[in-house]
């Protein structure tokens, strides 16, 4: 029962993708009107909201990776073979503990747009740079748990074939180059910046998607009948 709990929390946290993996409104309904509308308020609400999903997608995916270590221990633990597995289990929460430290700390959204006005939007540059960082970043680091999880769930016998996940390469974007080429072209290529920060996390969502309900089911097929 201890097993079939562990995957159920696997479940869960798959599932809230339906609250934080979120599809804003389209970007040319957000630029071109919204924006105007409201005086300029909307773009301030956008800055928030893109900057918070990033924070919730951590969140989710650190859950998600926690819940998944406890639910393939559950299931070594019940086969007799903890001892075996063990070594690699720890490192792998090892893993995930030194990313989610030292490459996905939270943005903090809200102290992001209020340190944004106290310096006068320089701190909106750096937290854009974060925004850009941690969605590439953080397919590295489901790369990486993937490969791991792969080699641990093989010799446990739950998989035959690896679970993969491939980075999406558009995304390791440079913010340096993407600042100057704004500023050389007075706010033109800006315009295209801004698209693309609205835009990234909908182009990776399917790929980690895919990941996690392949991990789901490969978790359900291990687990005992309730």
């Amino acid at each position: 029962m201890e097993q079939l709990e562990a995957v159920r929390q696997v479940d869960r946290y798959v599932h809230e993708r339906r609250v934080t993996d979120q599809a804003f409104v389209g970007w040319g309904l957000y630029f071109f009107l919204l924006s105007w509308v409201t005086l300029g308020i909307y773009p301030i609400v956008i800055f928030y909201r893109r900057l918070n999903r990033a924070d919730l997608f951590r969140d989710r995916r650190l859950h998600y990776y926690s819940a998944v270590i406890d639910s393939s221990a559950q299931y070594a633990e019940g086969r007799g073979e903890y001892g075996a597995a063990h070594d690699d289990l720890d490192d792998l929460r090892r893993f995930v503990k030194e990313r989610f430290e030292d490459e996905h700390k939270p943005i903090k959204a809200g102290l992001s747009v209020f340190l944004s006005f106290v310096t006068i939007g320089i701190y909106g540059f750096i937290a854009i740079y974060r925004l850009m960082r941690f969605w590439w970043q953080i397919q590295l680091t489901e790369q990486d748990f993937d490969d791991k999880l792969s080699i641990v769930w093989t010799k446990l016998g739950i998989i035959r074939y690896p679970i993969t996940f491939e980075p999406v390469p558009a995304l390791n974007r440079s913010f340096g180059l993407h600042f100057l080429l704004s500023c050389v072209t007075l706010g033109i290529y800006g315009i295209i910046w801004d698209y693309r920060l609205h835009t990234d996390p909908e182009k990776v969502y399917p790929e980690f998607h895919s990941t996690e309900d392949a991990v789901l089911n490969a978790l359900r097929n291990t687990a005992p009948a309730a």
